[in-house]
């Protein structure tokens, strides 16, 4: 009878952690993905993680977004991405990015969180016609990958600026993508972006969260 009593209550506080868990997993599913491709998290109870994003990217508090800031930004995350410190993401590092740095890219939009015996989506380098797909509407019109949690239309966005299809991209290459990132964005040739002037993500449109 003591055996039984104590699997009993091992099984409620092992349910009772789970759905601890899950309380956290659910305070933490707003996502926002920077044009760059780094992830911001931010509860439900605080703004749209957009803030977060750019708020850290503006320098000098001023409320606008230039393009040396952007590629400032982008820089910063591209040391974050370059592992082994050699000057290049390659493959391995593009992994580590999609698997651990921000796997929800590798899942549908609807599911919340990854789970065990989902499809992978099919994220590779964009090929020519896609990148002449991009140049058309580069704004975010897709729930695919990072789409539905970013300000543009590119599934993976790490992997799209490798535009020689090299499988490695240097920071020359990140840096430039992060320009076309902020012509895309400057939609008023302002020479600037400001928070109230960035579209809404998918994302940030099924949750009731504020700016």
């Amino acid at each position: 009878m003591r055996t039984i009593v104590l699997a009993a209550a091992a099984a409620v506080l092992l349910a009772a952690s789970a759905q601890a868990q899950d309380t956290r997993v659910a305070e933490f599913q707003n996502l926002f993905i920077s044009p760059c491709g780094e992830p911001f998290f931010a509860s439900k109870s605080e703004a749209y993680p957009i803030v977060k994003w750019f708020n850290g990217a503006d320098a000098n508090h001023d409320g606008k977004l230039d393009i040396d800031e952007m590629r400032n930004d982008a820089a910063r995350f591209f040391q974050i991405l370059d592992r082994n410190r050699d000057g290049v993401i390659d493959n391995l590092e593009v992994n580590y990015y999609e698997q651990h740095i921000v796997p929800q890219i590798l899942a549908p939009p609807d599911t919340g969180a990854l789970e065990t015996g989902i499809v992978r989506v099919v994220l590779q380098a964009p090929k020519a016609g896609d990148l002449d797909k991009y140049e058309s509407d580069p704004l975010n019109t897709s729930h695919t990958g990072a789409s539905f949690y970013g300000l543009i239309n590119e599934p993976e966005p790490v992997r799209s600026a490798d535009r020689d299809f090299d499988q490695r991209i240097t920071l020359k290459e990140f840096l430039a993508h992060s320009d076309r990132h902020f012509h895309a964005l400057d939609r008023g040739n302002n020479g600037y972006l400001t928070l109230a002037s960035l579209p809404k993500t998918g994302a940030e449109k099924d949750t009731k969260t504020h700016r």
